[in-house]
């Protein structure tokens, strides 16, 4: 999130873009994808959190908005919008994860020894490779658990 806050600001459409090149690669493809985005999600104001257009997202199993404070990050939940509508007719699991007491760890650094395959999705987008992270971890077993009542949600590797 913090370096998606410090990019310029007439930049941050391109991180959109790029989401849209990979959603479209994955379009019938039987994989399932997770997004975790800094802020929110379908803004048209890049300083809340990453303009994109549904079709841009669309193929994703699961949108994971991010608070970050360092960043100036804290989500409006996408709740009640025309957007978050479209998430809930396509299926999409949505939720959002805040720094508060609630969130008990989020550790995306588990994953920074993976290869970053943006480039493979869309070779215009080596500005961004510091930025949007594409993990393949298929093999990893990992598994997605939600339950909507408790506002609870996790993520971890079976077995």
């Amino acid at each position: 999130p913090v370096k998606y806050y410090n990019m310029p600001f007439k930049d941050k459409y391109s991180v959109g873009k790029a989401l849209g090149a990979v959603n479209w690669a994955m379009r019938g493809k039987d994989k399932k994808m997770l997004l975790l985005t800094p802020g929110r999600i379908g803004t048209s104001s890049p300083e809340l959190g990453v303009p994109a257009l549904f079709s841009d997202i669309s193929e994703f199993e699961c949108i994971c908005e991010i608070a970050d404070s360092r960043a100036g990050y804290n989500p409006e939940l996408s709740y009640g919008s025309h957007f978050f509508q479209d998430l809930v007719e396509a299926g999409i699991l949505y939720n959002a994860l805040f720094e508060n007491e609630k969130t008990i760890a989020f550790r995306p650094d588990l994953l920074e020894g993976l290869p970053n395959l943006l480039l493979d999705f869309d070779p215009k987008a080596e500005e961004l490779s510091d930025i949007i992270r594409v993990y393949d971890v298929s093999d990893m077993d990992l598994r997605l658990c939600n339950d909507m009542k408790k506002e609870r949600i996790l993520c971890y590797k079976n077995g």
